[in-house]
């Protein structure tokens, strides 16, 4: 039991960590997207719209992710490369052109590098739960603990059927809700992605501002 026991908390403890991760990732890529729409308001007008788009391609894309899968984390992270390299196209042509912009493109790509980094790390994140094996050998686990708690039982009438239930229901629970924080695009425990959104309605509402 002593065993069955540390096995469940030590399953629970790893995929708590992982959903704690995930929120923190999350609103660590908010606090970059603020900072690279507030940087871009200063920069002169053709800079300013190059980082726009950047931006506006960078929320399609996350909108696309918010029902995570693990599988397709690949394409994503791909998206968001492809993205990131196509500013850094305009950039390096901009540079050419306009050599006393060097600084503003410098903390640019600085910025919009710590914000893709940060977003690859929280795609990366959907794909870390606990290891098949261990589920199987808590589920394998949980049912010969069932069987051995009516065995010892017998004797006590309706209290085999009670306790094992109950055992067995517990364990139910407590494995799902592993399995559940492992897999955040199709369980109930979803990631929290309002500071994103809040984010992404002030800058939607700031393009609308800019363009009246």
């Amino acid at each position: 039991m002593s065993i069955y026991a540390l096995l469940i908390s030590f399953a629970l403890a790893g995929s708590s960590n992982h959903a704690n991760q995930r929120n923190d990732e999350i609103y660590a890529v908010a606090d970059k997207l603020s900072l690279v729409i507030k940087k871009s308001k200063y920069y002169e007008p053709e800079l300013k719209k190059a980082v726009q788009d950047y931006m506006v391609n960078f929320f399609k894309i996350h909108e696309n992710n918010l029902n995570p899968d693990a599988k397709a984390s690949e394409i994503i992270i791909r998206q968001v490369l492809q993205n990131d390299q196509k500013l850094d196209y305009f950039l390096i042509n901009y540079l050419k052109t306009n050599p006393e912009s060097k600084a503003e493109i410098s903390e640019i790509t600085s910025n919009t590098s710590n914000l893709r980094s940060e977003y690859i790390r929280l795609t990366q994140n959907y794909g870390k739960n606990t290891p098949t094996l261990i589920i199987s050998i808590l589920i394998v686990y949980s049912f010969m603990m069932g069987f051995l708690i009516g065995f010892m039982k017998k004797t006590h009438d309706n209290q085999t059927f009670i306790v094992t239930t109950i055992f067995i229901i517990i364990s139910s629970l407590m494995i799902e809700a592993i399995w559940d924080q492992d897999h955040p695009g199709i369980g109930f425990i979803k990631p929290n992605y309002e500071s994103i959104t809040e984010v992404s309605n002030l800058f939607k509402a700031y393009l609308l501002r800019d363009h009246i």
